[in-house]
Formats: structure tokens, C-alpha cells, sequence
């Protein structure tokens, strides 16, 4: 048998190596990643036979991966990308108990080929927390800047205190906007409120009694738990006061009381409700049947996602709110940037990038601030919309708003996606697969994460989570964004599913938003409406004249893998409507 791992004294036999591939392949970190399982197996099997020589990017590929025999390394970063997961979740895994396995296997960085060695155990690498949602009591880790001024200790003395009424299910507080215990805030001198909404995690009662029970406070802790991942509100586990209204640099925020009452067994119903605090309004009512009610965490999924993500009921008031309001605040900046992910008009875009700007100039510490430009400069790059003629390239300046953005959050989800969108774009994969776990792990809730970094792994050729990860985040959305939409059409096209593609097709509307009109010209051509397809590429090459200049340079900026731009060229050559194409 070959020598393992010179460095190391001892090195374990064969049987023990697969013994030890077999615990990490059965563990939770690999759980439902067949693909990194089949990586791991591939190059440790193959280390193990004294074929080292052999493991390489295009035998990784062909062999582990299954792509097909003309793989271009070259072209497809399929194995960097799937390289770069498979350290972090066998870092993962070590990190969660596998450091106690009496053999370890590591992937080097600069190398696919394993090493292996006995017992010792690993130092905790610098790497994110495991994408798997943290379960059972947790440190508490205090992040949330814009409240400082209630003091660390303050709070910890209210968790003493019982603040939390001994719920047995802990929140972890390494993330973007940490939940208050409401008696810290209730008329209090030092209260300051964020310039987002706040959700009062208010009354959960046991419809028998009236009173709370083990179901109602473990209900209310894990819907606190999600709802306080999501950036654009702010969490505070309580009821709201009179007095709690609180002003932040002279805004007024909005506050909203969710209550449960959840009804006996032979009933079985779990009836929420969101109310509008300041004017007493219902935002939103519905009532989860007893089959529904055995899949609590569904009814977590469920609830998070339409209250608080981007296009939720809480935007949705707000945004009515505000533009009754007419005045210009943080939030408003936020609902125009995520306004023009739905429109994909450049007067949008405008009116949001300038906002932004303002607001940011204003508050340089605004970390979503700083993360919606991102997104919104990249816009320049992406698409050409409202370019600048400044030294400083579009990206660059995308780039340095992320990463501001992550610098003055580190625990912001919506932070780590445009980071990861930007890292994308400008083709550092490894980094944008990074940053695009990171956020997936501070907020599995979030439709728009979710199908962001889905779209970020189908573009890079990995169809089978990334059209996961999509399709989940369909299944939480009511509404959805245009470009979620085209990432449902492609996930379908490239599945030679022609009705699904079809059926998304015809979801984008704007015109402006150049993969939607990519879209509708490729179902046109399969329809047989040559005419209606090459109109929609007319409107493309004349609302985006780089398109006709070159077609595969501006599909490229989207889809690293050659398949998806060779074939996506090549259907619209077949149209013959952007010459240069």
C-alpha cells in the first residue's frame, strides 16, 4: 500500500481511511450533497490505489462529477467550485464532532489530493458555521450596531432575569439584528430603534386555557428565531408598550405585533396574525389547519418568508406607507432599490442609486445601504444601465460597497449575497461560492438568498442544487422578482422541460430586463414563431446594443459554464436576429 501521508507517523491503513469516509459521507454536514459525497470518494479512493498522479481537474470531472467526455477545465469551473465546498463542509464537519474521529481526511488547498492522519485534533479553522439551521442552545454573541446603546450587559442581565420565559430553544445571536427583550425597550431612556420595521414577537396563547404552553413559547421562540435573520426588520421578543415608538436620528419606524393563538388538539389549528401597531390594522391573518400544524418548521418557513423578505407583507405596507409619507429615508432607499429588481426600469435604477448615495453620504455606517448599492452598481456592469463615466470601474465600486457592506455587518445575510454577486460577476468563484453559503447560513428563510445563490451555482454548472435551491424558494414566494422568474425558465430549458419554460417565459414582463427577452425569443423559436422571436431580440439588441455587438461576451457575464452559453448562443443563431451574435 502506497505511503498516505509522509508527515505523519502512523498513517492508517486502508480500512480505516473508508471507515472514516463512510462516517463523514453518513454525517449531517454531507447529508444531501451526493455530489461533494462522490468527490471525496473518487479522490480518496484513488489516493488509496497510488493513483495520485491521476486525480485531476478533467478525471475529477468525467469520473466523480459526470461530465461528459469533451469537459474543458478550461471553460467550466466545476471542480474549483465543487473544490471550494468540499473543504468548507469537511471543515464543517470537523468543527461539529468529527474531531473526535480517529482518522481525518483533509483536501489541502492547492491540491485534490487527500492527505490522511490519526486522531489529532484540528485547530477550529476560520470558516463560516455550518449551512445546516443551528439547533439547541447557543453562545450568546452580540452583533446588532444600531443598538448599542441598551449595553451587552444590560441584556444579559434581562436574559437572567428570565426575559425569555425559559424556552428551551435558544436563538443564535450571530447574526444581523440580534432579538430585544422588549423589557429593554419599553420607555426606556437609551431605546433606540433601527430606520426598519419592527416586529413585536407579541402574545402566543394555548386556545384551551388562554395561557402559554410548551407548543405556544416554542412556536414563538423558533418564529423569532427566523424572523430575526432577516435584515430589512428588526426583532424585539415582546409585547409593545405605549411608549415603545422610537426615534433613531429623527425617523420614525413603523411597528407591528405578531400574536398566535393555538387551538386544542381535536381543533388543531394555529391562528396568526400581524397587526399594525400604529394604526391598528391587520396586515395579515391565516390560519395553519391541524395536518398543517405536524410540520412546524414548514409553518416557520411559511410565515418568515411572507412577512419579512423583500416583496413580503411587511415591504409591502411599508412601501405604501412611505410613498404616502413622500419623504426620503433609509427604508424608502431600500424599498427603491428592491423596486427595481422588479422592473428593470432605468429610471428606477436611478431614483435608487441616487437615494442610496444620499442616505449612505449621510450615514457612512448604513451597512444595507451599502449592500443594495452593490447590488445597484452592478447593474452598470451587468447591463449597462445609467453608466458613469468615472476612473472608477462600475465593478470596482460594486465590489467596495460589499465589502463595506460585510465590514459593518459581518452577520448580514443580504451583505454576504451582494458580496457573493459581485465576486461572481467579477469571476472569483471561489469567493462567490463563500460568500453565497454564508448567507444561505445566516438566513435559510430568505426566498431571494436562496434563489440568488441557486442561480449563482446553476450558472456555474451545478444544475442539480442550484435548480434546488430555485424551485424551493419559488415554493415560499407569492410574488417574485423578474429574474427569479428567468431562473425558473432556465432551470426548466436546460432540463428540456419545454412547458415549464414556457409557462416562466411568459412571467417576465418588463422589456428592460435583457434575460427575460432572451427567454422569450428562445420559446418563441421552439413554439415556431420565428417572427415573434426575432422581434424580442430586436428589442434586445436596441434597448442593449452590446447584445448585437456580442451576444456570447454579454451571456458570458451570466453563465461561467460554456455549456449553458453555447447553448443558449446557438438557439438564438437559429433565430438569426442579432447579427455579430
Amino acid at each position: 500500500m502506497p505511503v498516505l501521508n509522509a508527515q505523519v507517523d502512523g498513517c492508517p491503513n486502508a480500512d480505516e481511511v473508508r471507515a472514516a469516509l463512510g462516517h463523514m459521507a453518513a454525517s449531517e454536514a454531507f447529508r444531501g450533497s451526493p455530489q461533494l459525497v462522490s468527490f471525496l470518494r473518487y479522490v480518496v479512493e484513488a489516493t488509496l490505489r497510488g493513483e495520485q498522479d491521476r486525480i485531476k481537474g478533467y478525471t475529477i470531472a468525467v469520473e466523480a462529477l459526470g461530465r461528459s467526455d469533451d469537459f474543458n477545465p478550461q471553460n467550466d469551473p466545476i471542480v474549483r467550485v465543487e473544490a471550494t465546498r468540499l473543504r468548507r463542509t469537511i471543515n464543517r464537519y470537523y468543527e461539529n464532532g468529527g474531531k473526535l474521529d480517529p482518522v481525518q481526511i483533509d483536501l489541502p488547498l492547492g491540491s485534490y489530493v487527500p492527505t490522511f492522519r490519526r486522531g489529532a485534533i484540528r485547530p477550529a479553522p476560520a470558516a463560516s458555521p455550518p449551512l445546516e439551521r443551528p439547533r439547541g442552545r447557543r453562545s450568546f454573541n452580540w452583533h446588532g450596531a444600531s443598538w448599542r446603546s441598551l449595553g451587552a450587559g444590560a441584556v444579559l442581565v434581562a436574559l437572567g432575569a428570565g426575559a425569555y420565559g425559559g424556552l428551551d430553544y435558544w436563538f443564535d445571536f450571530n447574526t444581523s439584528n440580534p432579538p430585544v427583550p422588549a423589557a429593554q425597550v419599553q420607555g426606556a431612556a437609551g431605546w433606540r430603534t433601527p430606520t426598519t420595521p419592527v416586529i413585536f414577537i407579541s402574545t402566543f396563547r394555548s386556545g384551551k386555557n388562554g395561557t402559554a404552553a410548551p407548543e405556544t413559547d416554542r412556536l414563538r421562540g423558533k418564529l423569532r428565531d427566523a424572523l430575526a435573520r432577516f435584515d430589512e426588520v428588526q426583532v424585539v421578543f415582546g409585547a409593545p408598550a405605549g411608549d415603545a415608538r422610537g426615534v433613531s436620528d429623527g425617523e420614525s419606524v413603523s411597528r407591528y405585533a405578531l400574536t398566535a393563538t393555538i387551538e386544542p388538539e381535536e381543533t388543531g389549528a394555529i391562528r396568526l396574525r400581524l397587526t399594525d401597531v400604529d394604526d391598528g390594522q391587520v396586515a395579515y391573518a391565516h390560519t395553519f389547519s391541524r395536518v398543517q400544524r405536524d410540520d412546524e418548521d414548514a409553518i416557520i418557513r411559511n410565515v418568515s418568508a411572507v412577512l419579512a423578505q423583500p416583496y413580503g407583507i411587511v415591504q409591502a405596507n411599508e412601501r405604501a406607507k412611505q410613498t404616502r409619507a413622500g419623504s426620503e429615508t433609509e427604508f424608502r432607499c431600500l424599498i427603491e432599490a428592491h423596486d427595481y429588481w422588479r422592473s428593470y426600469n432605468p429610471q428606477q435604477h436611478q431614483r435608487a442609486r441616487d437615494c442610496l448615495e444620499r442616505t449612505i453620504e449621510a450615514n457612512p455606517g448604513f451597512a444595507l445601504g451599502h449592500a443594495a448599492l452593490a447590488q445597484i452598481t452592478l447593474e452598470e456592469h451587468r447591463n449597462g444601465v445609467n453608466l458613469r463615466g468615472e476612473d472608477v470601474p462600475a465593478l470596482q465600486r460594486a465590489l467596495t460597497a460589499a465589502r463595506r457592506a460585510v465590514e459593518l455587518k459581518p452577520g448580514s445575510a443580504r451583505a454576504h449575497q451582494a458580496l457573493a454577486e459581485v465576486q461572481f460577476a467579477r469571476g472569483d468563484y471561489p469567493l462567490a461560492i463563500e460568500a453565497g453559503e454564508r448567507a444561505v447560513t445566516l438566513n435559510p428563510y430568505d426566498p431571494n438568498i436562496l434563489a440568488g445563490y441557486g442561480g449563482i451555482l446553476l450558472s456555474l454548472g451545478e444544475r442539480e442544487r442550484g435548480a434546488r435551491l430555485i424551485k424551493d424558494a419559488a415554493s415560499a414566494l407569492a410574488v417574485r422578482p423578474v429574474w427569479h422568474d428567468f431562473l425558473l425558465f432556465l432551470t426548466a430549458y436546460l432540463a428540456d422541460d419545454p412547458a415549464g419554460a414556457m409557462r416562466y417565459a411568459a412571467l417576465i414582463a418588463p422589456d428592460g430586463y435583457p434575460l427575460g427577452l432572451v427567454a422569450r425569443a428562445l420559446v418563441a423559436a421552439q413554439r415556431g414563431e420565428p417572427e415573434t422571436a426575432r422581434r424580442a431580440l430586436d428589442r434586445l439588441a436596441a434597448t442593449r446594443p452590446a447584445w448585437r455587438k456580442d451576444c456570447r461576451g454579454e451571456l458570458a457575464k451570466f453563465f461561467p459554464a460554456t455549456a449553458i452559453v453555447d447553448r443558449i448562443e446557438r438557439d438564438i443563431a437559429r433565430i438569426g436576429a442579432i447579427p455579430g451574435g
